[in-house]
Order: C-alpha cells, then sequence, then structure tokens
C-alpha cells in the first residue's frame, strides 16, 4: 500500500525553494545593472537565463515522465545550492560578476524547469482531482508569500553581507528544500520507457499530437504567450526603471517586489470566489484584462507610485490568470502523459519571455525603457485581444476564454 501523500510536505519544500528564488530574483537584476550599468546588458543577461529554459522544456518532461518525482525534485535543489556555492566561490576570487551570475542563472534556469514541470505532474498523480484547484492555489499563494518576504529578507541579507552572503543564503534555502523532498512520500511511477534518442521524439511526437488535437490547450498555450510578453518585459527593465529612469535606492526595488506580492496576496484571496460566483473562465478573462490595463499604465507612468501600482496589479493578476491556467489545463490532460504534454506547453509559453528580452537588448541603444515597453505592451494587446476573438469565433466557446469541458469533451 503505497503511503498518503503529504501535501503539506510539499508545500513546505516548495516554499523553501521558492524563498531561495526570490532572492536571486532581487539581487541578480540589482547587481548586474550595478555592476554593467546598462540596461543592455541587463536584456543580455535575462536572455541568457531564459534560452536554456526553452531548449530543456521538452527534454524535462520527458524526465519526469520517467523518474520518481522525490528523487527528481530533490536532486534539483541539491544541485541548485552547489550552483549558488560554485558561484560565490567563482565572485569571491575576482572574477566578473556579469559572467558569473549570467551563467548562473543558465544552469538555475534549468533546475527551474525541472522543478516546475515536476511539481506540475506530481500533484495529479497523488490527489483526487476535486483537490487540485485548492492545492494549486497553495502553491500560488506560497510564490506570493515568498515575493514578499524573499525581497524583503534579501535586502537586509545584502546590506549586512553583500553578494556573497545572499548566495551562501540561498544554497541553505534549496539544502533544506532538498532535504524535505528526498523523503517525500508520493506514488512511484509505472514505467514508461528507456532514455533513448528515439524514446524522446516519440515522447515529444505524443505530446504535441495531445496539443494539437485539443484546442482547449492549443488556446491556452497562446494566451499564455501573449501575457508572458509583457510579464518578461517588465522583469527586465524594472530594476532600471527604479534605479535610473528614476533615480532611486535599492530599496526601493524592494518595495516594489513586496508590493507587488501583496496586491497578489489579495486577488488570490479573491479569486476562489469570482471562480465560483462567476467561473473558472470568467476569473481567466479578469486577470487577462487587468494585466492588459495594468501594462498600460506601466508603459506611461511619469512617476514611481504610479509605476509601482501597475507593476504590482500586473503581478497580482499574473497570479489569479495561473490559477486559471493551471486548474483548466491540469483536468484535461491525461495523467499519462501529463509531463511530457506540460513540458511541450511550457516550450511554447515561455518562448515570449526571452522574446521580450532580446527586444529590450536590441532597443535599448534608441529608446528609453518606457518606450520599449509600449511597444511590447502594444504588440501584446493587439495579439492577446485577436486570440479571445478568434477563440470565440473558430472554437464556439459560450464564454470569453476556454473552460474545464465537460467529460468527453475535451478534444
Amino acid at each position: 500500500m503505497t503511503p498518503p501523500f503529504r501535501l503539506g510536505q510539499f508545500i513546505t519544500a516548495r516554499l523553501l525553494g521558492s524563498l531561495g528564488d526570490q532572492f536571486l530574483l532581487f539581487v541578480v537584476p540589482l547587481s548586474i545593472f550595478k555592476s554593467t550599468g546598462s540596461v543592455k546588458y541587463s536584456g543580455l543577461a535575462f536572455l541568457i537565463e531564459w534560452l536554456p529554459r526553452i531548449i530543456f522544456f521538452p527534454l524535462a518532461g520527458f524526465f519526469v515522465d520517467r523518474i520518481n518525482p522525490k528523487h527528481l525534485l530533490s536532486g534539483v535543489d541539491g544541485g541548485r545550492a552547489l550552483v549558488l556555492l560554485l558561484a560565490m566561490a567563482a565572485i569571491l576570487s575576482g572574477a566578473s560578476t556579469f559572467i558569473v551570475l549570467s551563467l548562473m542563472m543558465a544552469l538555475l534556469s534549468i533546475a527551474y524547469i525541472l522543478n516546475f514541470v515536476g511539481g506540475e505532474a506530481l500533484l495529479p498523480r497523488n490527489l483526487d482531482p476535486s483537490a487540485i484547484p485548492k492545492a494549486n492555489s497553495l502553491l500560488q499563494g506560497v510564490d506570493q508569500i515568498t515575493q514578499i518576504g524573499g525581497p524583503a529578507l534579501a535586502a537586509i541579507v545584502v546590506i549586512w553581507g553583500g553578494l556573497d552572503t545572499i548566495l551562501l543564503a540561498g544554497a541553505a534555502l534549496f539544502a533544506a528544500s532538498s532535504l524535505l523532498q528526498s523523503i517525500l512520500r508520493c506514488k512511484a511511477l509505472p514505467v514508461q520507457g528507456s532514455f533513448s534518442l528515439n524514446e524522446l521524439l516519440q515522447s515529444n511526437r505524443i505530446a504535441l499530437k495531445l496539443l494539437m488535437d485539443n484546442k482547449v490547450l492549443f488556446h491556452l498555450s497562446a494566451l499564455t504567450w501573449v501575457v508572458n510578453l509583457v510579464y518578461g518585459a517588465a522583469l527586465v527593465v524594472s530594476a532600471s526603471v527604479v534605479l535610473k529612469a528614476f533615480s532611486l535606492p535599492e530599496s526601493y526595488f524592494g518595495v516594489l517586489q513586496t508590493s507587488a506580492a501583496i496586491a497578489s496576496i489579495g486577488t488570490l484571496t479573491v479569486a476562489p470566489y469570482l471562480a465560483r460566483k462567476l467561473g473558472i473562465s470568467a476569473l481567466g478573462a479578469i486577470s487577462f484584462c487587468a494585466m492588459i490595463l495594468a501594462g498600460l499604465v506601466l508603459a506611461s507612468a511619469s512617476n514611481y507610485a504610479i509605476y509601482l501600482i501597475g507593476y504590482a496589479a500586473l503581478m497580482a493578476f499574473d497570479g489569479a490568470f495561473s490559477v486559471y491556467i493551471r486548474t483548466v489545463r491540469s483536468q484535461i490532460i491525461p495523467k499519462d502523459h501529463l509531463g511530457k504534454t506540460t513540458g511541450l506547453i511550457g516550450l511554447m509559453n515561455m518562448c515570449s519571455i526571452p522574446m521580450s528580452a532580446t527586444m529590450v537588448t536590441l532597443l535599448s541603444s534608441r529608446f528609453s525603457p518606457f518606450g520599449i515597453f509600449g511597444m511590447i505592451f502594444a504588440i501584446a494587446s493587439v495579439l492577446g485581444f485577436a486570440l479571445v476573438i478568434f477563440g470565440r469565433t473558430w472554437f464556439g466557446y459560450r464564454t470569453w476564454l476556454p473552460t474545464i469541458p465537460a467529460a468527453g469533451k475535451a478534444g
């Protein structure tokens, strides 16, 4: 008999790992911008970080379907701890901060993908369908809580000990997460084949067929691609906007991140009520429209306070949109193909983030961060509303965005 899955233990491990992620999300953009003084290099570092994520997504799904989840997740976080320790040693020895941090984030991005796809596949295999929305809300809540605590704690650590201390603290958090996940009780996976190239190609062919045969999955992927275009641009330019455009100290960047997380928790508190009263599709539509409006505020912000409001709204409704996406997706992907399909979907969804980073890098010599973000926002708005209209016209949705299909209607 398989021991019961301990959701609380899994959530605690994710809390520690997510806190480590937030430490890095706070300190790396600041350190790179301070060491180079250019938004161009901020965009380049972001591109270096995200390209491995895109390339590795299909491989991640392949591995997730073949490796015991607790071994995979534990090994990933242990690897992240080791990478941070090596990066700290390199910086202390005098190596270039930009090069070390860029390579570190590239390696960590691969670990992030394995962790993300592994978690997405783990829950539906170990929980009843009725428990999935609650688990997804808890995971999203963990992300938002660490977005509040992470920047605040990281700012304190940076002031006290500097970059090397924050890397050491992050390594400790990942090591603790690895230990918790190594003793996690979960269902063993049936053997799905070898690790050969033919198996890899076959795995991704199956995932592609599932995606192309399911209009809901395909449409969700396209919508998420557009959302990530705006999200990625905001992540790339925000450090430059706060430090250079508004000429504010680093602490204001921490306030920006913390305010966004507080707004996110408030939004996630209301999200279940909206889903119950108006339907899961309404939650997605409200979140999608709110993110577009937040992008408009960011592009036209004349001072820090307005920028903070737009940024907080963007991140808050991105969290609500993620709950919508995860809930619908987890109910329509066959459990035997969760890993491979989620990996391929991630490849499609996330490729817009390095695209936005590339646009920032190429346009930074001619346009201000606000001008660059405005152009990306305009493109995303046109594509986003076109996709919504296309879905209702060609796919025949009665709701503005896809909802959970009835049994037998998922395709």
